[in-house]
């Protein structure tokens, strides 16, 4: 089995539950039959929406890359960064480290293509939706996608970052003004693409219908360095 590597940090909490998403989707009954790790947790990584935005000029993608390259030398052999906007960055961290970077975006799009999805609402930082990373890899599909409006995307922005990742209890009302916002234009699944979001959904405060792009990449991480249960084949809510 491939050796995992772990490009975390970005933020804390989301590596914490990726963590936890390998674990318990992992087809293991004992400690030794689980996949091999090895993760560095860099939190002062420059923000990547800040950057995207040219709101800042200091960019993350050197520590990521030297991140990648240690991860390397510890013996990784295949990576993950469990931060959706850090994708904007794939391509460049795979030719820097010289490793394969599992692309979450990428198996998401082709995720809901083999399960015939024509529409996608996306849930996401500004720089996500800004880089255009999800509404790309959707068209290259056929399937169409749906960004909120600005006050919902203001709304989710706070979400992300006034409350999630402050560590308070995210706005369920506004997260929820957001999900029917896109749903009423069209939406017949919300993505949760950004790894906060992710939190949301393991406290358990979305409904039917929605994707968390998280459990997509750890699904993935976990057939390539193991074995998945099947219960996680199917990731739609």
């Amino acid at each position: 089995m491939k050796r995992l590597g772990i490009i975390g940090g970005l933020g804390p909490m989301a590596t914490a539950y990726f963590l936890q998403l390998l674990t318990q989707m992992s087809d293991a009954e004992t400690d030794q039959e689980h996949m091999e790790i090895r993760m560095i947790s860099n939190p002062a990584t420059p923000d990547r929406t800040k950057f995207i935005l040219g709101e800042s000029t200091d960019s993350p993608l050197p520590q990521m890359a030297e991140a990648g390259r240690t991860l390397k030398d510890m013996g990784a052999q295949l990576l993950a960064i469990p931060c959706i906007t850090a994708h904007y960055f794939h391509g460049e961290l795979e030719e820097r480290t010289g490793l394969k970077v599992l692309n979450a975006v990428e198996e998401t799009a082709c995720y809901l293509r083999e399960r015939e999805i024509r529409s996608a609402g996306i849930m996401a930082t500004d720089g996500t939706i800004k880089s255009g990373l999800f509404q790309r890899a959707l068209e290259r599909k056929g399937i169409e996608s749906v960004i909120p409006d600005k006050a919902s995307q203001r709304k989710l922005m706070d979400i992300i970052y006034l409350d999630i990742k402050a560590g308070k209890t995210p706005d369920a009302g506004g997260f929820a003004e957001t999900a029917e916002n896109l749903r009423s234009r069209g939406s017949s699944v919300i993505l949760l693409a950004c790894t906060e979001l992710s939190l949301i959904k393991k406290e358990r405060l979305t409904g039917a219908g929605y994707l968390d792009v998280m459990e997509v990449l750890a699904a993935k991480a976990v057939e390539e360095c193991g074995s998945l249960r099947p219960k996680y084949r199917e990731l739609i809510t």
